[in-house]
């Protein structure tokens, strides 16, 4: 890559005037004085020494930046008097070199040897070569990488969302063979767990069906208990047969549910459930944004907030009701000033049909499943619930959501 003509004459100019600088100071200084001034004026890149005859021109090669510097310095030299330099150029170890010769008063000759100076902004052509192919392997090497990668963030994306959604579709056969037996396998497992929760779901839809009709027999006969006390007791019995076994079969739904996720407001439908708890004479409150928008199942959450208002209600006396959105996630808050849960519990009393309160009346408790319920739904839409103290005693119960889903 050649140099322009102001960067050739910026290169060339400064030699010339240095070469014919040196030369008249030559010229000038006592013959004893001469060894140690050409000494004083050596360097690695400006060497110059007396020679008895003109140079000869040898090891001369074509050089762009040589060429233009020693074109630049034949004119300079012309104009500070110095028309009878011989200008050449002589390959170099590692540059080419300008070699300039100028006669002297004296009758003998001094012979430059300067090298030619590269630009800052102009790396060496092999440089340029293995840039230009690296950053070609660079792009070509991250397209490659991102078009492999793609179909791996799907298939994270479709695990991820199996596990909130049985239900979900499958995932689309595409990518390398390796990665689409992966895909297919995985539509399998899919496909076979789906079928497994529906199946275990119909199960119950039956037992269910043949369970209430044996309690409606019962029923029957339990009116013709003669005894009133006897008889209040069988139907409360019944009462909380049916209501364990509405229960369970709704957990069981709430596992493969089939409701669309649509735009819900998490706002309102706090505020409407705090509104209907506070007009059955419940303490109950709602503090929070008028307005929050979310793409979720909104049967599936008003159920999750009711089992829990209603647990702060039963347990607690009321039901203080939060709702914020920092960092990404939607986090509901529901308090009371009740008993609180002890920490070895916490975890326990998620699962179905566990109660801290031994009883299994319905009179002190339900069926152990609402916690359990709530868990679900709220995992089914990738978040979680969990329980701590809350300042000034009861328990505060924490629903995070991912803002996203």
């Amino acid at each position: 890559m050649g140099r322009s003509d102001e960067e050739s004459f910026e290169a060339g100019e400064p030699i010339a005037r240095r070469v014919a600088a040196v030369t008249a100071l030559y010229e000038s200084t006592q013959p004893a004085d001469r060894r140690a001034l050409l000494t004083a004026v050596n360097n690695p890149w400006f060497r110059v020494r007396p020679q008895a005859g003109p140079p000869v021109e040898r090891g001369q090669r074509d050089d762009d930046d040589a060429t233009f510097v020693r074109d630049a310095i034949v004119p300079v030299l012309t104009d500070l008097g110095r028309p009878d330099a011989v200008v050449a150029t002589e390959k170099g170890p590692n540059r080419p070199h300008v070699v300039i010769a100028l006669p002297t008063s004296r009758g003998d000759w001094l012979r430059f040897r300067v090298a030619t100076p590269r630009p800052p902004h102009q790396p060496p052509r092999w440089a340029i070569f293995w840039i230009g192919l690296t950053g070609t392997v660079l792009v070509v090497a991250l397209w490659g990488a991102r078009r492999t990668a793609r179909p791996l963030e799907h298939f994270a994306e479709a695990a991820n969302r199996f596990g909130m959604d049985v239900a979900a579709p499958p995932l689309d056969e595409h990518g390398s063979y390796e990665l689409r037996r992966a895909i297919g396998a995985f539509n399998r497992m899919q496909e076979r767990l789906r079928r497994l929760v529906e199946d275990r779901t119909m199960m119950l839809a039956a037992v269910s069906h043949d369970l209430r009709t044996m309690l409606t027999r019962l029923r029957l006969r339990a009116d013709y208990i003669a005894d009133d006390e006897e008889r209040a007791k069988a139907l409360a019995d019944l009462d909380t047969m049916t209501a364990m076994l509405d229960e369970s079969l709704a957990f069981a739904r709430d596992t493969v549910t089939s409701e669309e996720r649509r735009p819900v407001d998490l706002a309102e439908l706090l505020q409407s459930l705090c509104d209907d708890f506070a007009d059955a004479g419940h303490a109950v409150s709602y503090s929070g944004p008028a307005h929050l928008s979310f793409t979720g199942r909104p049967v599936a959450l008003r159920r999750l907030f009711a089992n829990l208002i209603e647990n702060a209600v039963r347990y607690g006396g009321g039901a203080e009701v939060g709702l914020d959105a920092p960092a990404g996630d939607i986090v509901a808050t529901v308090g009371d000033h009740g008993p609180g849960i002890p920490e070895a519990y916490r975890e326990q009393v998620f699962q179905p049909f566990f109660r801290l309160e031994g009883s299994r009346s319905r009179q002190t408790g339900g069926t152990g499943l609402g916690l359990a319920v709530a868990r679900s739904v709220a995992r089914n839409h990738g978040g979680d619930i969990t329980l701590d103290d809350r300042d000034g005693g009861g328990t505060l119960v924490r629903v995070t959501i991912p803002a996203g889903e």
